[in-house]
């Protein structure tokens, strides 16, 4: 279910993968206390301190998680999950945490909500344009979700939208099944690039995710090893040698 291989080269420099590696942690929608989130940064620090990982802080209008990743020494790709005035929100990659603050401090941090946490005063559009301009990477998180984030039943531009971003998260673990198939097959319907991750949070949750991510991870693998294996048509040669 778990599209690893439409991920995008955009994050290979953050971490050094390998064919056969071992399990690695791989989550690109995470949350912590600097936004609406359960998941403290001790947990998430502790956590993460067993695995081999590569993770994303994406807190809503925030960055505080995202820095204090950066100085833990986490395996981070900064990020930030950008909430529009409508509603709609997209995942921002950058390269470097220099990136992600002068982008905070200057279009996110004084376009604020005054009430509402998760949106600022202006629209997808005035931030598509100013990304445009960055060296970053967008994702469009739950597209199928519930109640307002169905941004393909609520936002009548989506279309548009999807022809301005990067890639689709078509594997959202606080979604069910469906959903997540639905988003993989408006991925491929626009050849766009996927992103995935858990976007949970509780700690619980979390857990949950790493379980599934595990046997998800070794699902892929085990299809890769047979896909190395197979022999090409002419029967004298193989794919890897």
């Amino acid at each position: 279910m778990i599209e690893f291989d439409k991920v995008s080269d955009f994050f290979s420099g953050f971490y050094e993968f390998k064919p056969r590696d071992e399990f690695i942690y791989l989550d690109f929608h995470l949350h912590t206390t600097a936004s609406d989130c359960f998941t403290t940064f001790p947990f998430l620090h502790e956590f993460l301190k067993r695995e081999k990982h590569l993770i994303s802080i994406t807190d809503h209008n925030e960055i505080r998680g995202a820095v204090a990743a950066y100085e833990a020494g986490i395996n981070n790709v900064p990020g930030i999950e950008l909430g529009c005035e409508d509603g709609f929100d997209v995942l921002v990659y950058f390269k470097e945490i220099a990136d992600l603050e002068a982008f905070y401090r200057r279009e996110v941090e004084g376009n604020k909500h005054r009430s509402r946490m998760k949106r600022t005063n202006k629209d997808i559009y005035y931030y598509l344009d100013l990304l445009a301009e960055r060296q970053c990477y967008l994702s469009i998180p739950h597209i199928n979700g519930f109640a307002q984030k169905n941004y393909l039943k609520n936002m009548s531009y989506i279309k548009h939208i999807l022809n301005r971003v990067d890639a689709i998260e078509t594997y959202n673990h606080t979604l069910p099944k469906n959903r997540n198939i639905n988003a993989q097959i408006i991925r491929r319907a626009y050849q766009l690039e996927a992103t995935f991750g858990s976007d949970v949070y509780l700690n619980n949750e979390l857990r949950s995710f790493y379980r599934l991510l595990n046997n998800e991870e070794r699902r892929h693998r085990k299809l890769m090893d047979n896909l190395y294996k197979l022999p090409m048509i002419s029967g004298a040669k193989y794919l890897i040698s």
